[in-house]
């Protein structure tokens, strides 16, 4: 018998999975604005989160499509989905792993397949952004409240009026919306707004996950008309069908983007001092290759930046991001645990007034939570949940100075 777990919940035993409820994806699409420079993908898989090695499993097999004027950058995340097979190793039976290796390899596979076939598939086109605030549809469960409450929307239109158009949407909340107990596999919310949307609209959909940290969640209160009665996973229906319909408002007030695609990624170092991912860095868990350095213990991982159009600009994080780190509004030093200021600013307060500011969260890496210096703590204190799934006291200002380099080489 195969067996696989559920990723997302720490359950002793781990959960296995007895069954499935709906399919779980790898939606892929491949940019290109003809300037001859190349292409950029991006995927996202319905998974707790993947491993920076896995990703670059999946780039190796498609080597032979990389490099100038082909595919010049490979970026793929996940959906956060905690209702997902176990793609990291955390959530199997303790000290053993929960990932499966033979899931793993089809996974990688069916990946670099999705993308490929994305990237042969290329037409000509035209597209669309908007974006809106809906800050009743999603809620922030800790201090200081900072959130990115608006719903992104790419709309492609192909030329060619026998190819479908494609909806892109970004936003940040946690799919958890199974029950506790729950055994079943799901993808949650991103399965039901892709039925939805591709059932109107006839439309390819891809949902890319946004600034999560916080535990940032969907707001299924009466306040956007759903009873309160129903079982979460029918709150959970119900919510995809809300976010559809805002889908389809968007696209209608779409502004037309500049042929205008930069991409650029840096490595960035995560230094390890939570003991559970010290525990992962020590075993065989996880996908991971960490190394020591005068005593200390590091994670390789890395950060993107995408600009696309003239005005909007893409945050890559390989993890859970608190969104102060991007959007600022941090902690004073009176407000914080350690009674101190976070070093950096707010990396939204680089750009300028007019220009859009996304996440793409859990892209390329998923390393866990990613807290303010300032306001971390390991002490289990009420409000501090995140910092137990994080790889420790250093994460945001490793990811702060990293991409604050990033632009700072960019300008040049």
């Amino acid at each position: 018998k195969t067996r696989y777990f559920l990723g997302g919940f720490l359950k002793f035993p781990a959960q296995e999975a007895t069954g499935v409820i709906d399919d779980l994806c790898v939606r892929a699409v491949v940019l290109d604005d003809n300037s001859g420079r190349g292409a950029a993908a991006f995927a996202w898989i319905d998974t707790v989160g993947l491993m920076n090695a896995d990703i670059k499993d999946i780039r190796e097999k498609l080597s032979d499509i990389t490099g100038d004027g082909k595919l010049i950058s490979i970026d793929v995340g996940s959906t956060h989905a905690h209702s997902a097979v176990d793609t990291q190793g955390l959530w199997g039976n303790i000290p053993k792993t929960g990932r499966n290796e033979k899931y793993m390899e089809a996974l990688v596979q069916k990946t670099a397949d999705a993308i490929r076939e994305a990237y042969n598939n290329r037409s000509e086109g035209t597209l669309y952004y908007s974006a809106e605030s809906y800050p009743d549809m999603f809620w922030d469960g800790r201090a200081p409240r900072v959130i990115d409450d608006k719903i992104h929307l790419f709309r492609f239109v192909p030329n060619d009026s026998g190819k479908k158009e494609i909806y892109i949407a970004n936003f940040g909340a946690h799919p958890i919306h199974l029950e506790w107990s729950n055994s079943k596999l799901s993808a949650d919310f991103p399965y039901y707004i892709e039925k939805e949307v591709t059932s109107e609209k006839n439309a390819d959909f891809i949902f890319i996950q946004g600034a999560i940290g916080g535990a940032i969640h969907t707001d299924m209160g009466p306040q956007n008309g759903i009873p309160e009665d129903l079982p979460a996973f029918e709150k959970m229906k119900e919510y995809s069908n809300i976010v559809a319909d805002i889908l389809y408002k968007l696209a209608e007030k779409g502004e037309v983007v500049e042929p205008i695609l930069n991409v650029r990624h840096a490595h960035v170092d995560f230094e390890v001092n939570n003991f559970i991912f010290l525990l992962v860095a020590s075993s065989d868990l996880c996908n991971v290759n960490p190394f020591k350095e005068n005593g200390k213990v590091y994670m390789s991982s890395e950060i993107g930046y995408v600009e696309i159009g003239k005005n909007i600009k893409i945050v890559e994080a390989p993890g859970e991001v608190i969104p102060e780190v991007v959007y600022g509004g941090f902690m004073s030093a009176e407000e914080s645990f350690t009674g101190t200021e976070y070093p950096y600013e707010g990396i939204a307060t680089h750009f300028g007034e007019d220009d859009e500011v996304l996440v793409f969260g859990l892209c390329n890496d998923a390393v866990g939570y990613i807290v303010p210096d300032n306001d971390f703590s390991s002490s289990g204190k009420e409000g501090h949940y995140e910092e137990t799934v994080s790889t420790g006291s250093k994460s945001a200002s490793a990811l702060s100075k990293a991409f604050f380099e990033l632009l700072k080489e960019w300008s040049k």
